[in-house]
């Protein structure tokens, strides 16, 4: 296996492309929380807005404007991630630490749409579903010395097999690849540093792994994304492995080689802007690369196109001072921990521990 060596941090130009997003519309996540909020940890986008979950074991729906539309009426203990479905699906679903996963159809949020519980009970911490809807792949906390990748059949609602071994701590992140034609291929990341491909048609975990990429920190994020070159196929080869020690790796599955290790990305600014920690990362199609969603402990956020090797663009600054065109809204004060960017129609939503949601436009 070949790997190269660390290369100088990228330099930060600002984005001679993007126009500037400003706050639109700004809401709490709970009513009358009183001085002590609960923080907001995670979004995904619906048919009818989005969903945001919070540290009060809670998850609410709001329109795409952010005026409230409910609360989700949930069975389980300790949520731990809420996930969106997969392209062209209209679920959602919600782990837990009681070791449960809950499925919901966004079309009607009044009930759980189904409930799987895992064997073991090790708390669920991440889900991902096929590009073809018919699997849904749930990762585990470290239980019994064993963290544990589940494979649920969706159209049985059984559990199809479980990989053991893969991995010696927290998985943090799964993610079934989104082309079609690799419904099949997963991807897992773990506190144990490793990232991991497997073909999820074969059950015995030895044969199924495809590829191991030794990352070398505690994985939060990762993802597909296309390798330089190849950016208008579908068939993803390359994937991003983002630590808790705010360091990015890119790397080819096929030949299990590292591409670029580009280090601590706060030694990645552009003056004013430094980055204190990264909320998340994704492969984005309309900016040809992978998007980081950057923060800074006062609440501002950075939106950051990771595609070159060399040369990075500061796509958006969000800033936490009065919005000039919502006066009175001042974005957030504290550490945002919940992003999601819609490059399409140029929407950023933000949640953060100040228990505020901030909706970001042209």
């Amino acid at each position: 296996m070949a790997h190269r060596i660390r290369l100088p941090p990228p330099l930060l130009y600002p984005s001679t492309t993007s126009t500037p997003l400003r706050l639109v519309a700004q809401t709490p996540f709970k009513p009358d929380a009183g001085p002590n909020p609960p923080y907001v940890l995670q979004t995904v986008p619906f048919s009818q807005g989005y969903l945001f979950f919070g540290s009060d074991d809670t998850v609410r729906a709001f329109s795409p404007s952010l005026q409230p539309l409910a609360q989700l009426n949930t069975t389980q203990r300790g949520i731990t991630s809420i996930v969106a479905g997969a392209k062209g699906s209209n679920a959602v679903f919600i782990t837990a630490k009681d070791g449960s996963v809950t499925g919901w159809d966004t079309r009607d949020l009044s009930k759980e749409a189904f409930k799987l519980q895992g064997k073991t009970r090790a708390a669920y911490l991440c889900a991902s579903q096929s590009s073809d809807h018919s699997a849904l792949a749930v990762g585990t906390e470290l239980h019994q010395y064993e963290a544990m990748i589940d494979i649920w059949d969706l159209r049985t609602m059984k559990l199809q097999h479980t990989y053991t071994e893969a991995h010696s701590d927290d998985i943090t992140a799964v993610a079934f690849h989104p082309s079609p034609s690799l419904s099949h291929a997963l991807l897992s990341a773990s506190v144990d540093g490793l990232m991991n491909t497997y073909d999820v048609r074969i059950a015995d975990e030895d044969d199924a792994v495809q590829s191991t990429s030794q990352v070398g920190a505690s994985l939060a994020h990762a993802g597909w994304m296309a390798l330089a070159g190849q950016e208008a196929s579908q068939d993803l080869k390359g994937v991003f492995g983002a630590t808790t020690i705010e360091t990015l790796q890119y790397w080819d599955i096929e030949q299990q080689e590292q591409l670029v290790d580009f280090g601590d990305v706060r030694d990645v600014a552009l003056q004013p802007w430094r980055t204190d920690y990264m909320i998340g990362a994704h492969y984005n199609e309309a900016l040809g690369g992978v998007c980081l969603l950057a923060g800074t402990i006062a609440g501002d956020v950075a939106v950051i196109n990771a595609r070159d090797k060399e040369s990075w663009y500061l796509e958006q600054v969000l800033s936490g001072k009065t919005s000039q065109r919502n006066y009175g809204c001042k974005g957030h004060r504290d550490i945002v921990r919940a992003a999601h960017l819609d490059a399409a129609t140029s929407t950023v939503v933000t949640g953060g521990e100040d228990g505020q949601i901030c909706l970001w436009q042209v």
